[in-house]
This record gives C-alpha cells, sequence and structure tokens, in this order.
C-alpha cells in the first residue's frame, strides 16, 4: 500500500497506489473531494448529509462574496477559507463585508498553504456548537468497513479574527451522547471514499440539554491521512489493546486489522496549545519546564531564542504543544498551568 504521511500527500499516494497496479486503494473517482473542501461538501452532501452552506469564489477583487451572501441567506460573521488548506492556516473568520472581501481577493490571488495556486476562495456559513475531530479506520475487514476510534473535543477561543485552540480532549467514543456523532462521521468517510487507512473528520455540533446528548453534527472538513498532533500516540497509550500505527499498515496492505474489545480510553488524554501572546524576535523563555507537570506525557517547543514569533492564530504559530495523560480533572488543571504559566520576551 501507499500510505500518505500529511495532508498534501493524500489524492497523490491513491493516484501513485493505482500506478503501481496496487488494488488496496481508495476511491480514485473522489480522490480530489479528500483534499478539495468545496468537492469534499459537493461528495458529502450528494451522499444525504448535511454541510454547511457554502459557495466558491473566483473574483481577484473579492467582489463576488457579496452576491454568495445574499444567495445563500447568510448572516455575519461568515467564513473564508484557503480550498485546499491544512493546520488551521487561512482560515478567517469574518464579522463583515468588508473583512470577507478582503480575505477572499487575497486567498484567490495568492499560493496555498500546499504551494499550488489557489484557484478559488471557498466562503462558508459560520456554523454554531463546538468542535470535534473524530479518528477512523477504514478496511474492509472490519465489521462495518469504516470504524470511529477516538473522539476529541476541541477547546477553542476567538482571537485575531480566527478560532484557536486552547487544548484537545480525548472522550470516549461509545458513550451514547456522542453516538450520531460518530453515525455522521463514518457517513463522511464512506461519502469521499475512503475504504483503505485512516481518516480524520472535523465536525461541529451542539449539545441538546434534554436528551444530554450531542445532536446535529456539520462537517468542517476530512481528510484521508492519520491525525497529527500525536493523537495516534495518545490514543495508543490510553486505549488498552488499540494499535493504530500497525492498523494503519494493515489496512493499506489489506491485511486484516486487530481491533480492540473496546475504544474506551482507560485514561484521559490532553493536548494543550501554548500561546505566544507578542510579535517579534525572541529573547527570552520562562515556563517552558513542563516536565513539571504531574499529568506530563510529552511536549514540543516550536519555536527557540532568536526566532520570530507572533501573537498563535494557527496551529504552527503556537510556541509550544504539551501532551498530558492522566485522570480528567489533573489534565485539565495542568493544561491550564501549561498555557498561563508561559511567558514570552520578545524585542
Amino acid at each position: 500500500g501507499v500510505v500518505p504521511c500529511r495532508e498534501a500527500a493524500v489524492d497523490f499516494s491513491d493516484i501513485l497506489g493505482a500506478l503501481l497496479g496496487l488494488t488496496c486503494l481508495n476511491d480514485l473517482g473522489l480522490s480530489s473531494a479528500r483534499r478539495d473542501k468545496g468537492l469534499m461538501k459537493y461528495a458529502v452532501s450528494n451522499a444525504g448529509l448535511r454541510v454547511a452552506k457554502y459557495a466558491r469564489l473566483t473574483q481577484g477583487d473579492g467582489t463576488d462574496v457579496i452576491n454568495a451572501v445574499k444567495e445563500l441567506e447568510l448572516e455575519y460573521p461568515v467564513v473564508v477559507k484557503t480550498p485546499r488548506g491544512m493546520s488551521t492556516m487561512d482560515v478567517f473568520i469574518c464579522k463583515d463585508e468588508k473583512e470577507a472581501v478582503q480575505h477572499s481577493a487575497t486567498i484567490v490571488r495568492s499560493v496555498g498553504p500546499d504551494g499550488r495556486k489557489t484557484q478559488y476562495a471557498l466562503l462558508e456559513e459560520f456554523l454554531g456548537g463546538e468542535e470535534f475531530a473524530l479518528n477512523l479506520i477504514a478496511s474492509p475487514t472490519t465489521p462495518r468497513g469504516v470504524q470511529v476510534t477516538d473522539i476529541w473535543m476541541y477547546h477553542k477561543i476567538e482571537t485575531n479574527g480566527t478560532m484557536v485552540n486552547t487544548y484537545q480532549e480525548l472522550v470516549d467514543c461509545h458513550e451514547k451522547k456522542y453516538a450520531s456523532l460518530v453515525k455522521y462521521a463514518e457517513g463522511v468517510c464512506r461519502a469521499v471514499g475512503i475504504k483503505y487507512g485512516m481518516a480524520h473528520c472535523e465536525l461541529k455540533a451542539k449539545y441538546d440539554e434534554k436528551t444530554k446528548k450531542w445532536v446535529d453534527p456539520v462537517m468542517i472538513e476530512i481528510a484521508g491521512r492519520l491525525a497529527g498532533g500525536r493523537k495516534a500516540i495518545l490514543a495508543e497509550a490510553t486505549i488498552p489493546g488499540w494499535h493504530p500505527f500497525e492498523a494503519l499498515i494493515d489496512a493499506h496492505c489489506g491485511f486484516p486489522v486487530k481491533m480492540p474489545p473496546s475504544f474506551s480510553p482507560s485514561k484521559r488524554a490532553v493536548q494543550t496549545y501554548v500561546p505566544s501572546d507578542k510579535n517579534g524576535i525572541l529573547k527570552s523563555v520562562q515556563g517552558n519546564d513542563f516536565e513539571r507537570l504531574p499529568t506530563y506525557h510529552a511536549s514540543s517547543m516550536l519555536r527557540k531564542i532568536g526566532d520570530k514569533v507572533e501573537r498563535s492564530t494557527s496551529l504552527m504559530t503556537f510556541a509550544a504543544f504539551v501532551w498530558l495523560v492522566g485522570d480528567v480533572d489533573e489534565v485539565k488543571r495542568d493544561a491550564m498551568r501549561a498555557r498561563a504559566e508561559f511567558k514570552v520576551e520578545v524585542e
């Protein structure tokens, strides 16, 4: 099998697999729908699943925003994004027409994060609710052909015109309150032709106080690859009997995937996003001795002394990531400490 190891390789991997004459590969007719977010929404909608209202914008001056907002009967804020983005790059929450026109024009005239010339900007309705990521394994050897293995709930705040992560926590995918999310994500995976390997589906949902369940899931995007951010490593560390890296290779090679009796985690895992709140050249850092935290599992400093830093607005502009494993209250406490006690000085 050909395994995509990053977002930009998703469509190329299946094409390469076909050229090599392999039989264990995802639907070639939908390869672009696994990468282009406009085609992705079209495929998911055709499968009868709800998607956000959207429009493709191609005008270099961004003026087609005006008619698109009217035709879709949208209200501000709206989302404008690059269609082949990654790591939350070039995603803007626009509070008015001026911002939407500006960001659309910039995207249409630019090169995307994957190094390709952008063909259009994507306008979407702003979805309410909370954001989740559902990771899945796809293989004909599994009972349903595709199955959710772990769910991560995102905790975000709005900063500088975009939604920025504070931390993400692993929850139990077998809990009944997540049942509609699981069913929806598995449907999305099938809709874009993912039959072998891993998938990473991001969506939004609302909590129904009456039923005590998450309802009305709507896709943000799906990627035909292993989740980033050490999610697979933490899933393996907390879900007894689950070995996602072995499962990934087995699925792409057409071998039976070894599934655990349950995907319920024995401990809570958290990825913490440690931001820089300043722009400039990094002069000094305090609070980066993350090993002091009782639930510490791993960490990564993304900037060193002398590097340019900026206020964090996307995944790759954070100063550090910290991964924690332990009891629910303990990991949340340490996540807040990691962020609050981290200080940078710039010049």
